[in-house]
């Protein structure tokens, strides 16, 4: 199933995007996809197989009817092929085209304490300039484990500056000695 919501991403993306609606798909998606992702009873009804076509597509007409035309249209494929299901898989993969195309990507930030603003867009500016990205989205999580300095996570690249990483490091060139 990972295939086919990868499969119906792609082809929202594109097909917001020659309509040029993506920025507001992207946000009608997202909305969308806070509001049913931790939904006992949205996944209830959207596995529940003794619910009608009909039910499912007035459902997403109601609920959903003030989305994007694409969007609205995927929604529609998906209830009557009893796929709604999917819809965190495909928001999750539409991200991912969306940040692809706009050269973003989110980036998480660990320290020890809060960094202020300046400090992550110095820190934002400096991995920016080191990854080639437009723009980085910046969380900034504390871990206090790391004693020091920061670790940044680039989707599944890990930048590892931290006094917790430096001793790690020290350590294993002890042992090998």
């Amino acid at each position: 199933m990972a295939h086919v919501a990868k499969k119906y991403a792609e082809s929202l993306f594109e097909v917001s995007r020659e309509n040029g609606v993506q920025e507001n798909v992207h946000a009608d998606l997202q909305e969308i996809n806070t509001a049913v992702a931790d939904s006992k009873a949205f996944q209830l009804f959207a596995e529940d197989p003794k619910v009608s076509e009909d039910t499912r597509i007035s459902f997403v007409k109601k609920t959903f009817g003030g989305a994007e035309q694409p969007l609205l249209n995927l929604l529609q494929i998906l209830a009557e092929r009893k796929q709604l299901n999917l819809l965190p898989e495909i928001a999750r993969n539409f991200e991912f085209y969306y940040n692809e195309y706009n050269e973003q990507q989110y980036m998480k930030v660990e320290s020890v304490y809060a960094l202020s603003s300046d400090e992550l867009d110095a820190i934002g500016q400096s991995f920016i300039n080191r990854t080639g990205y437009k723009k980085l989205i910046l969380d900034n999580v504390i871990n206090p484990e790391l004693i020091g300095g920061i670790r940044a996570t680039i989707g599944t690249t890990v930048y590892d500056g931290s006094i917790k990483n430096d001793l790690l490091q020290l350590e294993k060139s002890f042992h090998q000695q």
